[in-house]
């Protein structure tokens, strides 16, 4: 691995940052080759130095003025780092627009294997279908990963996503997000599961259209006709919070919902509500799932994301179709009705959150190995 060097292009600004937890991240991958440099998008008048080293480490800030010259010296930092060094290099980029124009111009005719990551459900409709701009992103987007060979995507969800569009099987490798668990597993593994009539519901996330908490808000706001003492809380901020509050007032329920602010400390608060719903239409991957399954909440989810894979129906939870808001509110009376239920789906959830962590370590050699694993 020492004599494979790496390019890597996106937006890791954070990196620059000494001690912060992606320059550490950024670092332990970079020990495990000869070279790993990141070019990171940057606008000249956000100050960034034009290179940082530690170690095999090198971040490289395109600082430009505008996108278009951006683009342009991502490319050229590229070139260069190819043209000063007799390695062989593995470009990977961050995803399949911007990023991957530029890491497909740098890889071309060089002695390097172009790398693509997904993070996110992209090429989901409802993520572009409102946005000439974005329609035509995934247009670019689609040519490129029927044409990669090499593609790291978070959830077997969207590599099904990718298989549909063309893309080869062994083009593909599946790593999920990595998420430090070791709070959340704490909470899990001394809750106290109460055997109540009062449910209490908990939703965390931004408050964002894809999030789809209209449909939460009128699936609860219906429950509470049947169950009186159920609770919600959304933790949480973003564009859509005003909009919400009114619904909840529309809804008559202003006295059983509950807004947080947003907190470091989510395993307290997830420690302290019963279920975890999660009604969005599209998901990358869905870490919070994942982190309150950790927790020993059995989770409502819509079929997004790692639904299926952090959450099994009937076992650990409920998966119900996206927009469908009659099997929402069948799920959250599930729980009212049978309070032992909780109990049950919450202590699955806790073991196979348990079973899903991997360590920090663990999971730096799986990423490693992405990469290496695609240089002939």
């Amino acid at each position: 691995m020492k004599e494979i060097g790496v390019i890597a292009i996106g937006y890791a600004k954070q990196a620059f940052r000494e001690g912060s937890r992606e320059r550490i991240r950024m670092e332990r991958y970079a020990a495990h080759f000869a070279e790993y440099h990141i070019i990171v998008f940057t606008k000249k008048a956000e100050g960034f130095p034009s290179v940082q080293q530690s170690g095999t480490l090198f971040l490289h800030a395109t600082n430009a003025h505008t996108k278009v010259e951006m683009l342009w010296r991502a490319y050229r930092i590229g070139r260069t780092i190819l043209q000063q060094s007799n390695r062989r290099f593995v470009v990977t980029c961050q995803d399949p627009f911007e990023t991957a124009l530029v890491g497909g111009a740098v890889a071309f005719g060089n002695r390097a294997t172009d790398h693509i990551q997904i993070h996110g459900d992209v090429f989901n409709p409802q993520s572009y279908q409102h946005s000439l701009l974005q329609r035509l992103r995934m247009v670019y987007g689609k040519y490129v990963v029927r044409r990669a060979k090499n593609i790291r995507v978070v959830s077997e969800r969207i590599k099904t996503g990718l298989l549909s569009l063309g893309v080869l099987p062994r083009a593909i490798t599946v790593l999920p997000i990595y998420a430090d668990l070791k709070q959340f597993l704490a909470v899990g593994a001394v809750r106290n599961y109460r055997v109540s009539d009062t449910v209490r519901f908990l939703y965390v996330g931004r408050f964002a259209a894809e999030k789809n908490i209209p449909l939460l808000l009128a699936a609860f706001a219906v429950v509470t006709k049947k169950y009186p003492s159920a609770q919600l809380t959304l933790l949480g901020a973003g564009p859509e919070e005003a909009g919400f509050k009114a619904l909840v007032e529309e809804y008559q329920i202003t006295t059983r919902v509950t807004f947080l602010p947003w907190t470091d400390n989510v395993p307290m608060v997830m420690k302290n509500h019963d279920v975890f719903c999660l009604a969005s239409n599209h998901e990358g991957w869905g870490m919070v799932l994942l982190e309150a399954a950790a927790t020993g909440m059995p989770i409502i989810t819509t079929d997004v994301g790692c639904a299926g894979t952090c959450v099994v129906h009937n076992e650990n939870g409920y998966i119900v179709p996206v927009e469908h808001q009659s099997e929402f509110e069948a799920a959250m009376e599930q729980y009212c009705s049978t309070p032992r239920l909780v109990s049950t789906h919450g202590a699955a959830s806790y073991h196979l959150a348990k079973q899903q962590a991997l360590s920090e370590t663990e999971y730096e050699l799986k990423v490693v190995d992405s990469l290496t694993s695609c240089v002939p």
